[in-house]
């Protein structure tokens, strides 16, 4: 009972930080669920591989309904979605692959390590207030083509779209457009992510109780239902708060998930 109110509480917090940050919710599913099936499974497999994937499921229909508020809001860049989203796509099954012969535990200190240096690049342009709106910014064709198929891979090993945000925000977005283009190119990418992890996972031994492949259907249920008040929430806080305030808070979360992860 205690476990599934937990899980409860953070899907909604977690669906509140999807439709808010365009993608934190793994920032709060993924840590959630690995440190449940570590604590009720700990000699199984591929715990990582299958918090990340079941994250991803549950925020499907969630994920959704938070695109068709950032539309109505006109925080999508849809320019920017076209060009970006297939690479970050090519990225993100790159990502299946690498993380059937990647450890867990690299896997969390890559995204510690990724999250914090996020934060701190963040903090210095609070600090220094540079302003992001320029959709001109020419940063070379690597930047922009490498740098998506990077990220998609990043992103996936990680189970989190912290990365897409600062990202966008690069080349040239405020951070109401990168949230909102980053809620759509996350929920693309998801599409492929899942169905190569419940493949790539359905041969593999010594998986958690109630997996198919690296999809764990036990709890999924728990974490859809308060998904969806959860994005909408989300969604409109990002469409109220100034960006500024909006700006401090991403980086705040940044550090907090980056310290609790690295040292949990």
């Amino acid at each position: 009972m205690y476990i599934d109110i937990l899980i409860i509480i953070s899907a909604f917090i977690g669906s509140i930080l999807s439709g808010l940050f365009g993608g934190g919710a793994g920032l709060i599913f993924t840590p959630t669920i690995y440190l449940f099936l570590s604590y009720t499974n700990p000699h199984s497999s591929y715990i990582m591989q299958t918090s990340i994937t079941t994250m991803i499921a549950s925020l499907m229909v969630s994920g959704l309904v938070a695109i068709v508020k950032h539309h109505k809001y006109n925080h999508i860049d849809w320019r920017v979605l076209k060009w970006s989203a297939p690479l970050i796509i090519m990225g993100s099954i790159l990502g299946c692959f690498a993380m059937t012969v990647v450890s867990s535990q690299s896997v969390i200190y890559v995204f510690s390590l990724a999250t914090l240096i996020l934060a701190v690049r963040s903090t210095q342009q609070i600090i220094s207030n540079k302003s992001q709106d320029n959709i001109n910014r020419d940063l070379g064709w690597s930047f922009r083509y490498i740098g998506s198929v990077l990220l998609g891979l990043i992103s996936t090993l990680s189970g989190a779209a912290s990365f897409v945000v600062p990202y966008y925000e690069r080349i040239g977005l405020n951070i109401k457009k990168a949230i909102g283009t980053t809620t759509v190119v996350v929920w693309l990418y998801s599409v492929f992510v899942l169905i190569f992890m419940i493949s790539l996972g359905l041969n593999q031994n010594n998986l958690p109780p109630g997996n198919i492949g690296f999809l764990n259907y036990k709890y999924l249920w728990l974490f859809i239902i308060p998904t969806i008040p959860g994005a909408l929430l989300g969604a409109k806080l990002a469409n109220i708060l100034p960006e500024r305030r909006l700006k401090i808070s991403f980086t705040i979360l940044l550090y907090f998930i980056g310290l609790s992860m690295l040292f949990s």
